[in-house]
């Protein structure tokens, strides 16, 4: 509550008081007064001026990166007298570093009065994050006392990784799968070749029955058929401790969570079933697959989280994907280009006929690693080798490139 004003003042009272009485100067005494009467003035302003406020916010539940969040907040005053020049700070963890309190001032708020106020502030970076709690600041007209209050007011958005526009990609491998004679959602490119038949289930459509074995079995009976043309891709990238590389957002990380939405953003609308795995220790991703805008925003909500705090290496990773990703389906690897380790585990897919894109992280672009590791001109071309032997189709991504234009069709 005190101030350095405050203090100073009450020392020049304690002063001006013991001068007065040693010298019984008039003046003296006059100016012991006028301070006192400040003092005690200034300090009874800000105790009637200290708000009561009753405090709601209203802000979206989620946003993407660079999004503008608007925030809307409501207070009512429960005094029944009115309070003036009051300050609220509101706190938004992720917004820029410079711009993570957000102040408002207050000049009048009447009794029992509801105002409304808005602000808005920007999503710098993904991750949960928590609006509040909010400090009321307020404070005599002479400055000398200040009142700091704070009200747990507390929300929470999610924060999507920011995201960019695929216009083409590699064609993904085509695997087949029974259609088991029920309708589903099309995909682009289908084809259905005859498979079998089996006994009618609710939900079969008509056009599916078999009529003649129908009447030889004596109960319905319906046309099973193969789906040839679904196509599977398997994400992976890595999350071990120590392998994020750079500063901020601009990181190997924040460059891997990036393309990995906007990749399973484009596959999804395109039809194509998608798995995402990242193994961390807080957070990983072991989304199996799935298809449509639901499992869109399930990914989205786990790459908003993710950081790289794990013990898995790419390689063990690759090792588990191994046994999930299906034959004649695609892998895509985002991963660093000192990981000699992982690059020697992706020949394993080939086995199992696995089509590989692979997006490659220059490290030497983003700074200096925890592990210290740089490639040296022998261990680059050595890389260069083993992704020439993959038959894999290469993306390399440097920090600072335009990664709508890094995707683009050649």
């Amino acid at each position: 509550m005190f101030t350095s004003k405050s203090i100073f003042l009450l020392i020049a009272i304690i002063v001006l008081l013991a001068i007065a009485w040693n010298t019984d100067i008039s003046t003296v005494y006059i100016f012991f007064v006028i301070v006192f009467v400040m003092f005690v003035l200034s300090f009874a302003h800000l105790y009637f001026n200290t708000p009561d406020i009753e405090f709601k916010r209203d802000v979206m539940d989620t946003a993407y990166e660079d999004d503008i969040l608007n925030v809307k907040i409501s207070m009512k005053n429960k005094r029944v007298i009115s309070s003036y020049f009051f300050e609220i700070v509101d706190t938004f963890t992720g917004a820029p570093p410079e711009e993570q309190g957000k102040s408002l001032f207050v000049l009048d708020i009447k009794a029992k009065q509801t105002r409304k106020i808005n602000y808005v502030t920007n999503c710098y970076k993904r991750g949960l994050w928590k609006i509040g709690p909010v400090l009321l600041v307020s404070q005599d007209a002479l400055g000398f006392f200040k009142s700091k209050k704070t009200l747990s007011v507390v929300s929470e958005i999610l924060v999507y990784p920011s995201l960019f526009k695929i216009f083409s990609f590699p064609p993904l491998a085509s695997g087949s799968v029974s259609w088991m004679g029920v309708e589903t959602a099309n995909i682009s490119g289908d084809s259905h070749e005859f498979f079998g038949i089996r006994e009618y289930q609710t939900g079969d459509a008509m056009s599916r029955i078999h009529w003649p074995s129908s009447a030889r079995h004596g109960k319905l009976v319906v046309k099973q058929f193969e789906r040839n043309a679904v196509q599977e891709a398997t994400i992976i990238f890595d999350l071990k401790k120590g392998h994020d590389i750079g500063v901020g957002r601009e990181t190997t990380l924040e460059y891997a969570v990036k393309i990995a939405g906007s990749a399973a953003k484009y596959l999804l609308n395109e039809g194509a079933l998608v798995q995402m795995i990242a193994y961390g220790k807080k957070n990983s991703i072991m989304i199996p697959f799935g298809k449509g805008q639901s499992h869109m925003y399930k990914i989205f909500e786990k790459l908003a989280v993710v950081q790289a705090d794990g013990d898995m290496t790419l390689v063990e990773a690759l090792e588990e994907a191994s046994f999930i990703a299906p034959h004649r389906s695609t892998v895509i690897t985002i991963m660093l280009d000192n990981d000699m380790r992982a690059l020697s585990s992706l020949i394993q897919f080939k086995v199992k006929s696995i089509k590989l894109i692979i997006i490659v992280l220059s490290t030497s672009t983003f700074g200096q690693g925890d592990e210290g590791e740089y490639l040296d001109i022998e261990a680059a071309k050595k890389f260069d080798e083993g992704l020439a032997n993959l038959e894999a189709y290469v993306y390399r991504i440097s920090k600072g490139d335009d990664l709508e234009k890094a995707f683009e069709p050649v």
